[in-house]
Protein backbone atom coordinates (compact mmCIF):
# COMPACT_ATOMS: atom_id res chain seq x y z
CA UNK A 1 0.00 0.00 0.00
CA UNK A 2 1.22 3.50 -0.79
CA UNK A 3 2.69 5.45 2.11
CA UNK A 4 0.44 8.48 1.55
CA UNK A 5 -2.74 6.42 1.41
CA UNK A 6 -5.84 8.27 2.60
CA UNK A 7 -7.78 7.06 5.63
CA UNK A 8 -10.79 6.19 3.44
CA UNK A 9 -8.60 4.13 1.11
CA UNK A 10 -7.07 2.32 4.07
CA UNK A 11 -10.51 1.58 5.47
CA UNK A 12 -11.76 0.30 2.12
CA UNK A 13 -8.77 -2.02 1.68
CA UNK A 14 -9.07 -3.20 5.27
CA UNK A 15 -12.75 -4.06 4.80
CA UNK A 16 -12.08 -5.72 1.44
CA UNK A 17 -9.37 -7.94 2.88
CA UNK A 18 -11.42 -8.83 5.96
CA UNK A 19 -14.38 -9.79 3.75
CA UNK A 20 -12.09 -12.00 1.68
CA UNK A 21 -10.65 -13.54 4.85
CA UNK A 22 -14.13 -14.35 6.13
CA UNK A 23 -15.23 -15.71 2.75
CA UNK A 24 -12.30 -18.08 2.37
CA UNK A 25 -12.56 -19.13 6.02
CA UNK A 26 -16.22 -19.99 5.45
CA UNK A 27 -15.34 -22.11 2.43
CA UNK A 28 -12.48 -23.84 4.27
CA UNK A 29 -14.65 -24.78 7.24
CA UNK A 30 -17.39 -26.06 4.95
CA UNK A 31 -14.97 -28.24 3.00
CA UNK A 32 -13.59 -29.78 6.19
CA UNK A 33 -17.04 -30.33 7.70
CA UNK A 34 -18.37 -31.89 4.50
CA UNK A 35 -15.43 -34.29 4.07
CA UNK A 36 -15.39 -35.09 7.78
CA UNK A 37 -19.10 -35.85 7.86
CA UNK A 38 -19.26 -37.82 4.60
CA UNK A 39 -15.84 -39.42 4.84
CA UNK A 40 -15.49 -38.75 1.11
CA UNK A 41 -14.33 -35.82 -0.99
CA UNK A 42 -16.67 -36.45 -3.91
CA UNK A 43 -19.44 -33.89 -4.43
CA UNK A 44 -17.68 -31.39 -2.16
CA UNK A 45 -17.59 -28.80 -4.96
CA UNK A 46 -21.38 -28.24 -5.20
CA UNK A 47 -21.34 -27.75 -1.44
CA UNK A 48 -19.01 -24.71 -1.67
CA UNK A 49 -19.26 -23.61 -5.29
CA UNK A 50 -21.14 -20.37 -4.62
CA UNK A 51 -18.78 -19.04 -1.97
CA UNK A 52 -15.62 -20.09 -3.82
CA UNK A 53 -16.88 -18.74 -7.15
CA UNK A 54 -17.86 -15.44 -5.53
CA UNK A 55 -14.72 -14.75 -3.55
CA UNK A 56 -12.41 -15.97 -6.29
CA UNK A 57 -14.14 -13.68 -8.79
CA UNK A 58 -13.98 -10.75 -6.36
CA UNK A 59 -10.21 -10.94 -6.70
CA UNK A 60 -10.61 -9.15 -10.02
CA UNK A 61 -11.08 -6.03 -7.90
CA UNK A 62 -7.40 -6.38 -7.02
CA UNK A 63 -6.49 -5.66 -10.63
CA UNK A 64 -8.51 -2.44 -10.37
CA UNK A 65 -6.74 -1.64 -7.10
CA UNK A 66 -3.46 -1.80 -9.02
CA UNK A 67 -4.71 0.24 -11.98
CA UNK A 68 -6.07 3.11 -9.87
CA UNK A 69 -3.03 3.15 -7.59
CA UNK A 70 -4.58 1.88 -4.38
CA UNK A 71 -1.75 -0.66 -4.19
CA UNK A 72 1.70 -0.60 -5.83
CA UNK A 73 1.45 -4.08 -7.37
CA UNK A 74 1.63 -4.66 -11.12
CA UNK A 75 -1.85 -5.00 -12.66
CA UNK A 76 -0.78 -7.41 -15.41
CA UNK A 77 1.05 -9.68 -12.99
CA UNK A 78 -1.90 -9.63 -10.60
CA UNK A 79 -4.30 -10.51 -13.42
CA UNK A 80 -2.10 -13.41 -14.51
CA UNK A 81 -2.01 -14.81 -10.98
CA UNK A 82 -5.80 -14.65 -10.72
CA UNK A 83 -6.53 -15.92 -14.23
CA UNK A 84 -5.50 -19.54 -13.72
CA UNK A 85 -7.84 -19.93 -10.76
CA UNK A 86 -10.69 -18.21 -12.57
CA UNK A 87 -10.16 -20.63 -15.44
CA UNK A 88 -10.39 -23.59 -13.07
CA UNK A 89 -13.56 -22.24 -11.45
CA UNK A 90 -15.46 -20.81 -14.44
CA UNK A 91 -13.89 -22.79 -17.25
CA UNK A 92 -13.54 -26.25 -15.68
CA UNK A 93 -15.51 -26.92 -12.50
CA UNK A 94 -18.73 -25.11 -13.36
CA UNK A 95 -19.23 -26.31 -16.98
CA UNK A 96 -17.67 -29.80 -16.67
CA UNK A 97 -19.64 -31.68 -14.03
CA UNK A 98 -17.41 -34.77 -14.22
CA UNK A 99 -14.33 -32.80 -13.14
CA UNK A 100 -15.89 -32.08 -9.75
CA UNK A 101 -15.19 -35.61 -8.50
CA UNK A 102 -11.49 -35.36 -9.27
CA UNK A 103 -9.12 -35.72 -6.31
CA UNK A 104 -7.68 -32.41 -7.49
CA UNK A 105 -10.78 -30.56 -6.27
CA UNK A 106 -10.38 -31.03 -2.48
CA UNK A 107 -6.63 -30.52 -2.92
CA UNK A 108 -7.05 -27.14 -4.56
CA UNK A 109 -9.93 -26.07 -2.32
CA UNK A 110 -8.01 -26.71 0.89
CA UNK A 111 -4.72 -25.23 -0.35
CA UNK A 112 -6.42 -22.17 -1.85
CA UNK A 113 -8.41 -21.54 1.31
CA UNK A 114 -5.50 -21.79 3.75
CA UNK A 115 -3.30 -19.61 1.54
CA UNK A 116 -6.00 -16.96 1.10
CA UNK A 117 -7.04 -16.92 4.75
CA UNK A 118 -3.46 -16.23 5.74
CA UNK A 119 -2.80 -13.75 2.94
CA UNK A 120 -5.90 -11.62 3.41
CA UNK A 121 -5.63 -11.47 7.21
CA UNK A 122 -2.01 -10.44 6.80
CA UNK A 123 -2.91 -7.73 4.29
CA UNK A 124 -5.74 -6.40 6.47
CA UNK A 125 -3.64 -6.09 9.61
CA UNK A 126 -0.63 -4.82 7.69
CA UNK A 127 -2.60 -1.77 6.56
CA UNK A 128 -2.57 -0.56 10.17
CA UNK A 129 0.80 -2.13 11.01
CA UNK A 130 -0.71 -4.62 13.45
CA UNK A 131 0.69 -7.86 12.03
CA UNK A 132 2.00 -10.28 14.69
CA UNK A 133 5.21 -12.07 13.79
CA UNK A 134 3.47 -15.47 13.72
CA UNK A 135 1.12 -14.29 10.97
CA UNK A 136 4.03 -12.87 8.98
CA UNK A 137 5.84 -16.17 9.34
CA UNK A 138 2.77 -18.11 8.21
CA UNK A 139 2.19 -15.75 5.26
CA UNK A 140 5.73 -16.22 3.99
CA UNK A 141 6.19 -19.90 4.91
CA UNK A 142 2.99 -21.84 4.20
CA UNK A 143 3.27 -21.11 0.47
CA UNK A 144 6.33 -23.39 0.33
CA UNK A 145 3.94 -26.33 0.65
CA UNK A 146 0.58 -24.83 -0.33
CA UNK A 147 1.63 -23.35 -3.67
CA UNK A 148 2.87 -26.59 -5.27
CA UNK A 149 -0.03 -28.52 -3.74
CA UNK A 150 -2.54 -26.02 -5.07
CA UNK A 151 -0.98 -26.02 -8.54
CA UNK A 152 -1.04 -29.83 -8.52
CA UNK A 153 -4.75 -29.77 -7.66
CA UNK A 154 -5.42 -27.32 -10.49
CA UNK A 155 -3.54 -29.43 -13.03
CA UNK A 156 -5.17 -32.68 -11.90
CA UNK A 157 -8.59 -31.05 -12.22
CA UNK A 158 -7.79 -29.73 -15.71
CA UNK A 159 -6.54 -33.12 -16.84
CA UNK A 160 -9.67 -34.83 -15.51
CA UNK A 161 -11.86 -32.39 -17.46
CA UNK A 162 -9.84 -32.50 -20.69
CA UNK A 163 -11.46 -35.54 -22.39
CA UNK A 164 -14.97 -34.20 -21.72
CA UNK A 165 -14.06 -30.77 -23.08
CA UNK A 166 -12.51 -32.34 -26.17
CA UNK A 167 -15.25 -34.86 -26.88
CA UNK A 168 -18.07 -32.34 -26.39
CA UNK A 169 -16.20 -29.60 -28.22
CA UNK A 170 -16.96 -27.35 -25.27
CA UNK A 171 -16.56 -23.66 -26.10
CA UNK A 172 -15.19 -24.66 -29.50
CA UNK A 173 -15.80 -22.38 -32.47
CA UNK A 174 -14.69 -24.19 -35.63
CA UNK A 175 -14.88 -21.94 -38.67
CA UNK A 176 -14.39 -22.59 -42.39
CA UNK A 177 -11.11 -20.77 -42.20
CA UNK A 178 -9.03 -22.97 -39.87
CA UNK A 179 -6.67 -20.09 -39.16
CA UNK A 180 -9.27 -18.41 -36.98
CA UNK A 181 -10.98 -21.44 -35.45
CA UNK A 182 -10.92 -21.80 -31.67
CA UNK A 183 -10.73 -25.08 -29.77
CA UNK A 184 -11.02 -24.76 -26.01
CA UNK A 185 -9.27 -28.05 -25.24
CA UNK A 186 -6.16 -26.80 -27.08
CA UNK A 187 -6.23 -23.69 -24.93
CA UNK A 188 -6.37 -25.86 -21.81
CA UNK A 189 -3.24 -27.64 -22.98
CA UNK A 190 -1.48 -24.31 -23.48
CA UNK A 191 -2.54 -23.15 -20.04
CA UNK A 192 -1.18 -26.32 -18.43
CA UNK A 193 2.09 -25.94 -20.33
CA UNK A 194 2.35 -22.33 -19.17
CA UNK A 195 2.76 -23.57 -15.60
CA UNK A 196 6.22 -24.84 -16.57
CA UNK A 197 7.82 -21.39 -16.92
CA UNK A 198 5.53 -19.40 -14.61
CA UNK A 199 5.41 -21.69 -11.56
CA UNK A 200 9.18 -21.60 -10.84
CA UNK A 201 9.30 -17.86 -11.52
CA UNK A 202 6.61 -17.01 -8.97
CA UNK A 203 7.73 -19.66 -6.50
CA UNK A 204 11.30 -18.44 -6.31
CA UNK A 205 10.09 -14.84 -6.20
CA UNK A 206 8.17 -15.78 -3.04
CA UNK A 207 11.27 -17.50 -1.66
CA UNK A 208 13.19 -14.23 -2.08
CA UNK A 209 10.33 -12.32 -0.46
CA UNK A 210 10.39 -14.75 2.45
CA UNK A 211 14.10 -14.16 3.05
CA UNK A 212 13.51 -10.42 3.02
CA UNK A 213 10.40 -10.37 5.20
CA UNK A 214 11.69 -12.84 7.79
CA UNK A 215 15.15 -11.34 7.99
CA UNK A 216 16.26 -10.19 11.46
CA UNK A 217 15.13 -6.68 12.39
CA UNK A 218 17.45 -4.08 10.93
CA UNK A 219 18.47 -6.16 7.92
CA UNK A 220 15.22 -5.90 5.93
CA UNK A 221 15.49 -3.94 2.71
CA UNK A 222 11.85 -2.85 2.70
CA UNK A 223 8.29 -3.69 3.60
CA UNK A 224 5.79 -3.86 0.79
CA UNK A 225 2.14 -3.53 1.81
CA UNK A 226 0.54 -5.02 -1.26
CA UNK A 227 -3.09 -4.67 -0.21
Amino acid sequence: MAKNQSNSAKLYLFVYNIIQFIGWSYGFVNVLLYIGKRGDYKDVWPHVQYSVSLFQSLQLLEVIHCVVGLVPSNAIQTLMQISSRLLVVWGILLPVVESRNSIGVPILLISWSIAEMTRYLYYALNIYEMVPYLLTWLRYTLFIVLYPIGVSGELITMVSAFPYIRDRQLFAYPLPNANISFYYHYMIVLVMLSYIPFFPQLYFYMIRQRKKMLAPTGTKTGHNKNH
